[in-house]
């Protein structure tokens, strides 16, 4: 090709000299066949290229995919580039391709060129150097995905390190993406697949442990994630903005306790739009804040091998409509469905022995719940403000149930101006009553339950109630006497606070505690008889009561009391302790301030 352009130059030449017509035709026709005497010489070279690698024994170390075709890198660190496209058609950017060229393939161990004239040229695949010393599995070394065009994606960042090998072909074919790597990938590195707008679904190899920050940010259709079980990190807001269904296989990721500044939902999770939440089994525990703010879940599968649920699991996740957990839970941590605002129902298995505080604060469509025979304790707040509760069963196994509980459960039912959970009175909603006698079946009177009844003169309970909650009784001025039952274990704090014309009161010996200020502003209160199994007295339990002249305690052991227990001005107030005991009142923490006034007593 080069000789006949050589032999033709000097023809034009005197055309162009002896004639005065237009010659641009002849101009062009030069221009052209000098364009195609240089591409022909570029794919000789280029082919050249191929067979000296293959002399040479070298190897290709990354088969890169651009926009318009393949960059080949060999192992003494040249590379080429061959264009794609059908031979000499022009492609959709007006750029040719090379013809010399019929296929490449990219195996897993070398890469095939398929010449135009059928020749087959084979060139191995570098190592690349595997972290574990041997060949890439095809699990390991690929990265499978799809689009909602059906066409191939191209990564924001092919950097080796970003994957922790090196790119060497991409393909898509019955609609599936397949990113081949030349060894197997450790990390999907910052950015990797940012803005990847066509991805709709990722498949991650077992071998990564690494998935860099907005390594999938933005990707706005990508409706299927899974996160493998070898993943260690995740950085921030590495799936800022995805939808769909999140997949979770690791262990580690879950199952990490993150700090109250630092949950998922303010780092990796931060931004992310899933509405599906699946936990892959093997999963033994969802640590606390684990899924706090994830406020697009609607549902969650928890497999049975998770056996607690931790603090704020799943706080604030408000579009959570139902969730199962497993049989064998035995624990539910503080706070952990707070805020569920959509959560209109829950089982608890029958092994979780405890209710944390607030674990369902502020459920607010939550209808109707079964608590476990299971279960001994109901912790403070634990289902404050579930305003649609219209049910609830206590077991008796239930010994204990916190603070407000049950507070602002309005649809509770309501019997004889009573609002009742099961065996727990909730709150009177007549505050004008003058007597109440409660039902048999009552074990608990909850937090302020009749607070503020201020014409309360008498109240009878019965010996079903185990205890008296926290301001159960308090600003009820009318009431002139209580009768505790030997059943009540716990007085709670300010109980019986600002009953102002309560002139007695007799402490059974089943109670072992009197919270503080559980008596305080009794100020017509004259004598006090505290029973025989109290072991604490609250701070100021008995503080104000400036009528006060008689205490009967009747522990052996001097209970442990906060100083200000009684009022100190308290004029010929006298403490009776029985008489073998004197000495270690006298002596021991707090009751020294009252040493004066401590007298022996022999009780029957």
């Amino acid at each position: 090709m080069k000789k006949l352009f050589l032999l033709l130059a000097p023809l034009t030449l005197g055309l162009m000299v002896g004639c005065s017509y237009d010659d641009s035709a002849i101009l062009d026709k030069i221009a052209e066949m000098e364009k195609e005497q240089n591409e022909m010489q570029a794919q000789l070279d280029a082919q050249q290229t191929l067979l000296d690698a293959l002399a040479n024994n070298l190897t290709i170390t990354a088969v890169t995919q651009t926009d318009n075709g393949y960059t080949i890198t060999f192992s003494d660190g040249t590379s080429m580039t061959i264009k794609d496209g059908e031979k000499g058609d022009k492609g959709d950017k007006g750029e040719q391709g090379d013809s010399f060229i019929e296929s490449i393939v990219v195996g897993e161990e070398d890469v095939t060129f398929t010449l135009a004239d059928g020749t087959v040229i084979v060139i191995p695949l570098g190592s690349g150097g595997s972290s574990d010393g041997g060949e890439p599995s095809a699990e390991n070394n690929k990265i499978y995905y799809t689009t909602f065009d059906g066409k191939k994606l191209f990564p924001n960042n092919t950097e080796p390190a970003a994957f922790g090998a090196i790119l060497v072909s991409n393909t898509y074919e019955d609609g599936q993406g397949v990113l081949t790597f030349d060894d197997t990938i450790t990390s999907i590195g910052e950015k990797a697949f940012y803005r990847c707008t066509s991805l709709t679904s990722v498949t991650i190899p077992d071998s990564v442990t690494l998935i860099g920050g907005y390594a999938f940010e933005d990707c706005s259709s990508l409706t299927s994630v899974t996160i493998p079980d070898g993943v260690t990190s995740i950085g921030y807001e590495a799936f800022n903005g995805c939808t769909g269904e999140l997949i979770i296989n690791n262990s580690k990721i879950v199952e990490t306790d993150y700090s109250y500044g630092y949950p998922p939902s303010s780092g990796w999770l931060k931004g992310a739009k899933f509405s599906k939440l699946t936990i892959g089994n093997g999963v033994t525990k969802i640590g606390n804040y684990a899924f706090k703010g994830c406020t697009s879940l609607t549902s969650i599968t928890i497999p049975d091998s998770v056996t607690s649920i931790g603090d704020y699991a799943f706080y604030d996740c408000s579009s959570l409509t139902s969730i199962t957990i497993p049989e064998d839970v035995t624990s539910i941590g503080n706070y952990a469905f707070k805020g569920c605002t959509s959560l209109t129902s829950v089982t608890i298995p029958e092994d979780v022995t405890s209710i944390g505080s607030s674990t369902f604060q502020g459920c607010t469509s939550l209808t109707s719940i079964t608590i476990p025979d299971s279960v001994t304790e109901i912790g403070d707040s634990a289902f404050w403000d579930c305003t649609s509760l219209t049910s609830i069963t206590i077991p008796d196994s239930v010994t204990s149930i916190g603070s407000s509980a049950f507070y602002g459960c309005t649809s509770l039912p309501i019997e004889n101006n009573i609002r009742y959970a099961d065996t727990y009175v909730v709150e009177v909603t007549d505050k004008t009553l003058t007597s109440y006698t409660l039902k048999e079946n009552v074990r608990f009177i909850g937090d302020s339950a009749f607070y503020y009844c201020t014409s309360l003169a008498s109240i009878t309970i019965p010996d079903s109630v185990t205890s008296i909650g926290g301001g159960a009784f308090e600003d009820c001025t009318s009431l002139t006497s209580i009768t505790i039952p030997d059943s009540v274990t716990s007085i709670g704090s300010s109980a019986f606070s600002y009953c102002s014309s309560l002139t007695s009161v007799t402490i059974p010996d089943s109670v072992t505690s009197i919270r503080e200020y559980a008596f305080s502003y009794c100020t017509s209160l004259t004598s006090v008889t505290i029973g025989s199994g109290v072991t604490v007295i609250g701070k100021s339990a008995f503080r104000f009561c400036s009528s006060l002249t008689s205490v009967y305690c009747m522990p052996t052991t001097p209970p442990s009391i906060d100083w200000y227990v009684f009022e100190d001005n308290a004029s010929g107030r006298k403490i009776y302790v029985p008489t073998k005991s004197v000495d270690a009142y006298k002596t021991a923490d707090g009751w020294s301030n009252y040493a004066d006034a401590i007298e022996p007593y022999v009780f029957e």
